[in-house]
């Protein structure tokens, strides 16, 4: 099985285009499958070590997928900074991420550049 196959349907982009409508910097959506992250296009100073080290419990000890979703620059290189933590973090343990493009909506229906990065706990 594919890393691919092993994201949750409902994470799985396509070509769809996501509407935002964030108002706090960070918000966290957890279901029963998977934890969903967003960060905002707007975003301030937030903390990414506490971040990625509450990510790196869910996806080390919990054994949950968990995905990360950047809107815009400041949204896509705080994803990604999130993501190089958890790597930096572990040196035993073996992550496995997906990551993907996409096109978001904010409130003024400007389209914006987003990421998602999924993060998959090992097989």
């Amino acid at each position: 099985m594919s890393l691919q196959d092993r994201v949750p349907k409902q994470l799985r982009l396509g070509d769809s285009v996501i509407s935002v409508t964030m108002e706090d910097d960070v918000a966290v959506f957890p279901t029963s499958e998977y934890v969903l992250v967003e960060i905002s296009s707007k975003a301030g100073k937030i903390n990414v070590p506490k971040i990625s080290s509450t990510i790196r419990n869910l996806v080390r000890n919990d054994k949950r997928i968990v995905a990360i979703r950047g809107y815009g620059f400041k949204g896509i290189g705080l994803a990604v900074r999130i993501a190089h933590e958890l790597k930096l973090m572990e040196q035993r343990f073996r992550y496995e991420m997906t990551f993907d493009t996409f096109d978001a909506t904010d409130s003024d229906n400007k389209t914006i550049t987003s990421v998602q990065i999924v993060i998959v706990p090992p097989a």
